[in-house]
């Protein structure tokens, strides 16, 4: 399923340079019927938006513009960054009151997710980042920055979910 510029990756022209720039063009479908079979093998609910994120942008290693500091970045692949962490996945979802599905790795070391809704986190050793509202927030944050230190949450309700 082809997903457009607007309802995913907005308008923002830095957002739309660093997605050319990562590989990213209108119409791209990228298969994800593997990934899908392998999180819902291990128990994980894997929802409609996140198939729609996958296909649109999976394999895709999404850095943040040059004049981000620090830099930051994307990758999508929700197997190779979540496909163990099923217990977290539950705490999560316990803890926040929603359901989230594994996407990838931000900045190359936490474990990202998304919710039905579109609100999009990051996950670390007992801290939790909300990267935003929505997947179209989030790819702004990845790729702009911010100032804004109350993305970043203690987190150590996760304590029993860390390998």
């Amino acid at each position: 399923m082809a997903v457009t510029t607007k309802s995913l990756a907005g308008d923002d022209p830095f957002v739309l340079e660093a997605l050319r720039s990562a590989g990213w063009f209108a119409g791209r479908s990228h298969e994800t019927t593997r990934w899908n079979e392998r999180l819902r093998a291990v128990g994980f609910e894997v929802s409609h938006l996140a198939l729609r994120i996958w296909a649109e942008f999976g394999d895709l290693l999404i850095a943040s513009s040059a004049h981000r500091e620090p830099p930051s970045s994307l990758y999508v692949d929700p197997v190779d960054a979540c496909i163990d962490m099923i217990d977290e996945a539950r705490v999560l979802a316990e803890h926040e009151g929603e359901r989230f599905t594994p996407l990838g790795m931000w900045s190359s070391q936490f474990r990202a997710y998304v919710a039905p809704g579109g609100r999009t986190i990051a996950v670390g050793p007992l801290v939790m980042w909300d990267l935003g509202e929505t997947f179209t927030d989030a790819l702004i944050y990845i790729v702009r920055g911010e100032e804004d230190p109350a993305r970043e949450q203690n987190a150590r309700w996760l304590r029993n979910t860390i390998l």
